[in-house]
């Protein structure tokens, strides 16, 4: 392996590359989630990124790499030592949201239908920022507050936009966008 790593956190990790490091090994790839590398501490390594010239890695600065972009390290002459945090676009899902979430899947499946998009929203602790954006579009577009309409007491699963609603997080989940968007976007 050419680092060594510890976890830190779910999303947050530290890796050593050794100045002994195989320079083979150090191939141009890209990554599944958003990065944000801080550098601890460097002896002449650089990063590159795609269609760009290599920069040299400067101690105590972050560096920023999206998802899907391709990058490598270039060896120095020590140790690089770096800390990755995936979790810079992610959002923990309150409790009440995934309940009012399940809720709604629940109405679903009496009706035969899924969803797999909510159901991974419902089972992770964090998602990431583009579901609160896309929760935003949707309760934008709706008023707040959406109740079963009377006509369907006893067959809330009939409720089309209660159940939408519902997978939102319904009101859990309106106040929580809300918060979110406020703070981050």
């Amino acid at each position: 392996m050419v680092y060594k790593q510890e976890n830190i956190t779910e999303d947050k990790f530290r890796r050593i590359f050794k100045e002994n490091a195989d320079t083979e090994e150090l191939v141009w790839h890209r990554d599944y989630e958003d990065r944000e590398v801080f550098v601890e501490s460097n002896d002449g390594w650089m990063l590159q990124m795609d269609n760009e010239v290599p920069q040299m890695l400067q101690e105590g600065q972050k560096y920023f790499i999206p998802k899907g972009t391709y990058h490598r390290v270039i060896k120095g002459t020590g140790d690089l030592k770096i800390v990755i945090d995936e979790g810079i676009n992610k959002v923990k899902v309150p409790k009440s949201v995934k309940r009012n979430i399940k809720k709604g899947l629940r109405y679903l499946k009496l009706e035969g239908k899924s969803s797999h998009k909510f159901e991974q929203i419902s089972n992770q602790d964090k998602v990431d920022i583009s579901v609160i954006i896309e929760f935003r579009d949707f309760f934008h577009s709706h008023s707040k507050n959406i109740t079963l309409n009377e006509s369907f007491k006893g067959i809330p699963q009939k409720d089309k936009k209660y159940v939408d609603w519902l997978l939102r997080g319904g009101d859990y989940g309106y106040d929580w966008v809300i918060h979110e968007t406020i703070k981050r976007v």
